[in-house]
């Protein structure tokens, strides 16, 4: 490294470490605290699209930025756009045979099932029957009367950690369940010994039949007859928008930092996606950098560089807000120095990864890093891998320098989990990570 530079990174340092009149050491870890608690209170709904909360989410972003006085990049900070997706709000229930279960630790419900309520006849079909044309066909021929009535079971325990050939094509089979139900029944019931991670996959089209995921374990012997509740509403062009800011530098070359702002939202009234780690962590890290960058710009210290901060919705559906984003550029790629996406910072008690590291346009930031982290001892590793589209970076990285980063190791509450929560989510690396990323701006 230069002596120029390795000076501003010294600098750096210190103004994220040391108490000083624009208060950057405590008040770092707890401005980042203070948001991610508020972007997992329950006034945001898990920051899906039951109740709007990806659009509270984004108005608290933009009231963020105004009041770290962060220019607006488009009008108003909002750019909006829209897509196909469900919300699931209102009362959400499962009991079988006169049995309660429990929502998300005994059954689960994907945003994208057809809402049902009432009482319903089970028939159970062996999981053999997916992939056996024959078998499916006589059973649809015998009960052909009944099944726009019933919900059918399938129970994969048998199977599920099988050695034989057939397995692997049944669990496969069960799998796309999710996209098509063979049985035409008014619903479907599997079970699975490991219940599937939430996700609102599968959500950009309407479905014709409910789905539900239990634990066997929860089910009788002989299953006769559900109870459920499940309402759920299809929003072909839900509105939702991406949030910009940015800060202007010596020069118009900018370095760009992104991270999605939207989680799973509710499993209806029942369960709330909280999303410390994924993604609260990542918006709290940006909206913090732009409030150092900010405070500094405000005291003389400008940045060389102009500063774009991005905040996408959409990601958790299939990284629909970056996408809205490139093919609907709001700033010169061409002008781009390097993007630094983050994506689930809790924790890292076990290093950082860097996706899309060995890029030769980005192998010179992530050798800063590594030489930066082995001089100061800052983190226990950092692990670089391929680049993939696990995030929003990814289809910048076809047009400019991408990378995401992501802490590993505790301490967080989960992936895709009601228990990550702000509570659970440890800071405990946060000063000394920020000051690394911060260190590829310089």
């Amino acid at each position: 490294m230069t002596k120029r530079l390795t000076m501003k990174i010294k600098a750096l340092f210190l103004s994220l470490l040391l108490a000083s009149t624009l208060t950057l050491s405590a008040q770092d870890t707890n401005y980042m605290r203070q948001v991610l608690r508020q972007l997992t209170s329950d006034a945001f709904h898990g920051r899906g699209y039951s109740f709007r909360g990806d659009s509270i989410a984004a108005v608290f972003i933009r009231g963020e930025l105004r009041r770290h006085k962060i220019k607006p990049l488009v009008d108003n900070y909002f750019q909006p756009y829209t897509f196909s997706v469900y919300s699931m709000e209102g009362p959400l229930s499962l009991t079988v045979d006169g049995q309660k279960l429990k929502p998300f630790t005994q059954f689960r419900v994907p945003s994208w099932s057809r809402s049902s309520w009432g009482d319903f006849k089970v028939l159970t079909v062996p999981a053999e029957v997916l992939i056996d044309s024959n078998a499916l066909r006589k059973f649809l021929k015998k009960n052909n009367n009944l099944l726009q009535d019933v919900f059918i079971y399938i129970d994969l325990s048998p199977w599920y950690y099988s050695s034989l050939g057939t397995a692997k094509d049944i669990l496969n089979a069960a799998k796309a369940l999710q996209k098509r139900n063979p049985f035409n029944s008014r619903g479907l019931i599997v079970a699975w010994p490991e219940l599937n991670t939430c996700s609102p996959a599968y959500s950009d089209y309407e479905h014709g039949y409910a789905y539900i995921e239990v634990l066997p374990s929860a089910m009788p012997k002989k299953v006769k007859k559900i109870n459920c509740e499940i309402f759920t509403q299809f929003h072909p062009a839900y509105p939702t928008q991406n949030v910009y800011g940015y800060i202007p530098g010596e020069v118009d070359t900018m370095i760009v930092y992104t991270a999605h702002y939207d989680h799973l939202g509710t499993m209806g009234d029942s369960i709330v996606f909280y999303g410390a780690h994924d993604n609260a962590s990542g918006v709290a890290t940006v909206l913090d950098i732009a409030r150092v960058t900010a405070a500094n710009a405000a005291m003389g210290d400008k940045p060389h560089y102009t500063h774009v901060f991005c905040f996408f919705s959409g990601e958790e559906a299939g990284l629909r807000g970056s996408k809205y984003a490139y093919e609907h550029p709001v700033f010169d790629f061409s002008k781009v120095r390097l993007l630094i996406n983050i994506d689930m910072f809790c924790g890292g008690n076990e290093g950082i990864m860097v996706f899309n590291g060995d890029a030769p346009e980005t192998q010179p930031y992530v050798e800063r890093l590594e030489k930066l982290n082995e001089a100061l001892q800052i983190a226990p590793e950092i692990r670089r891998r391929a680049n993939r589209p696990n995030s929003d970076h990814y289809f910048f990285s076809q047009r400019m320098p991408a990378l995401f980063l992501l802490s590993m190791g505790q301490r967080f509450g989960g992936y895709h989990d009601p228990l990550d929560t702000c509570e659970r989510c440890g800071l405990e690396n946060y000063l000394n990570y920020v000051t690394l990323i911060m260190s590829l701006s310089l």
